[in-house]
């Protein structure tokens, strides 16, 4: 029986994952504050054009696919910071339901 396992030469990106953090301040303002949580190897892969036009009938602003080994708690309401990029978290895929590789399906801020 062959065990899957993730290439670590696929993870060759470092990314960090950010959490948004509301705060309030006296007034009742509310300021958004993106706190990093962690910092992971990656692979960060461009959607091709026959990954697009499928992802396309689940949300068109897909434009990136990362792949990180799984760690409990990423959710899509977080966002990864990629040197100077910043990339929405849309989705989360735990690859073949394992526990070893998570997909995540995002966007790319401008």
């Amino acid at each position: 029986m062959s065990r899957y396992r993730i290439n670590p030469g696929e993870l060759r990106h470092r990314i960090t994952i950010q959490k948004l953090n509301n705060s309030q301040n006296e007034y009742g303002e509310v300021s958004e504050l993106w706190e990093d949580i962690l910092n992971v190897r990656a692979g960060i892969y461009p959607i091709s054009g026959k990954e697009f036009f499928a992802a396309e009938t689940v949300n068109s602003e897909i434009s990136h696919k990362v792949k990180i080994r799984y760690i409990e708690g990423i959710m899509p309401n977080m966002r990864i910071k990629f040197n100077n990029r910043i990339f929405s978290i849309e989705s989360v895929i735990n690859f073949q339901e394992r526990n070893i590789e998570l997909q995540l399906l995002c966007k790319e801020l401008i």
